[in-house]
């Protein structure tokens, strides 16, 4: 009875380690050689599958070792459930099939949460992308999905897709998809409480139709996108960083934190646009370039009505020093503030 409790608990604290942990705790023991198996979290990278970096090593090759390993992985791991699958491997065309029937696997073996890691070692340009096999989901995966994260991929469903309906956290880097696609996939995650892009191509708008109630962490950075509108009324943290676009959030109860870092702008845009965008924001970051042609003190501001902390760092040039007086605007427009940082 005590050794089948022993191995209870073993089988239980093997399952929730990723599997680079298992392999690495597995070669404590002879008798735990084979427990890597019943591990419910797949971590696949190159290091873990292949033995050590790709830096230095001839990449096909090296891919076609990633392949070959990880497909050993999964044959041991028939009829198993597996929780979460993480993928991380720079993309090339060969991967494809590959990839299909690893997110097929996994799907199969109850699948929660989902990391395609496709990105090339330094960031270029990369139009050459993964197509996400949604058709590899049915209804009950659907679902099943809490977590995702993508990075070089496309989206292109064949038909009308609408949403994880139990999807919490969602991660986009180099994510390519249209303006409708994504309106249709995040208008059906009603679920979704933190959402992130990162370098993705929208070349349109970012808007989404249905509300997104329950969202509560929004990061945009360095997207191809003309406008943001969505209407998240419980949203705490707002981050973003680009070029000066229309931002709409809709009704945002109670923001309790935004970070920006904005290029183009002038303080005359920060001081009349953000307070309409931000209203009730308590915390506030800005990152931006010092622009001199600010009168010392703006008559038309709108206000930071709940704003209780400011971070202001600027990037001024000697010859703009003179102005910094009009700093003062900011004081105005935020009447309960606390404290103010200037860098």
């Amino acid at each position: 009875m005590g050794f089948a409790l022993l191995q209870d608990v073993l089988d239980r604290v093997f399952s929730k380690l990723q599997l680079n942990e298992v392999v690495r705790t597995s070669v404590l023991s002879s008798k735990w050689r084979l427990m890597w198996a019943i591990s419910s979290k797949l971590r696949l990278d190159g290091p873990t599958i292949c033995g050590r970096p790709r830096y230095f090593c001839n990449k096909p090759n090296y891919t076609k070792e990633f392949i070959d390993g990880v497909n050993t992985v999964l044959q041991q791991l028939h009829g198993k459930v597996v929780e979460e699958l993480d993928v991380k491997i720079e993309f090339e065309s060969i991967l494809v099939d590959h990839l299909n029937n690893w997110i097929s696997f996994a799907v199969s073996s109850l699948m929660k949460n989902l990391v395609l890691d496709l990105a090339p070692a330094k960031f270029v340009d990369e139009k050459d992308r993964y197509m996400f096999p949604i058709e590899l989901f049915d209804g009950a995966s659907i679902s099943r999905i809490q977590h995702i994260k993508l990075s070089c991929v496309s989206f292109r469903p064949r038909s009308l897709f609408r949403g994880f309906p139990n999807l919490r956290k969602l991660d986009l880097h180099l994510f390519d998809a249209s303006e409708m696609e994504l309106d249709d996939m995040l208008s059906g995650c009603a679920n979704l409480e933190w959402l992130s892009f990162i370098r993705c191509q929208v070349n349109d708008e970012l808007k989404v139709k249905q509300p997104l109630s329950r969202l509560l962490y929004l990061r945009i950075a360095y997207c191809s996108i003309k406008k943001v509108e969505l209407h998240a009324k419980n949203l705490k943290t707002f981050v973003y960083r680009g070029v000066q676009l229309p931002i709409d959030l809709g009704e945002v109860k109670k923001l309790e934190t935004a970070e920006l870092r904005l290029y183009g702008v002038t303080f005359e845009y920060v001081l009349s646009v953000l307070p309409s965008v931000l209203p009730g924001v308590q915390n506030f970051t800005l990152k931006t370039s010092y622009l001199p042609e600010m009168p010392l003190l703006l008559e038309n501001i709108g206000i930071f009505s709940q704003l209780r902390f400011l971070r202001l760092l600027l990037r001024v040039n000697c010859s703009e020093s003179n102005n910094i007086l009009s700093l003062a605007s900011f004081l105005r427009a935020a009447p309960l503030i606390e404290e103010l940082e200037v860098h």
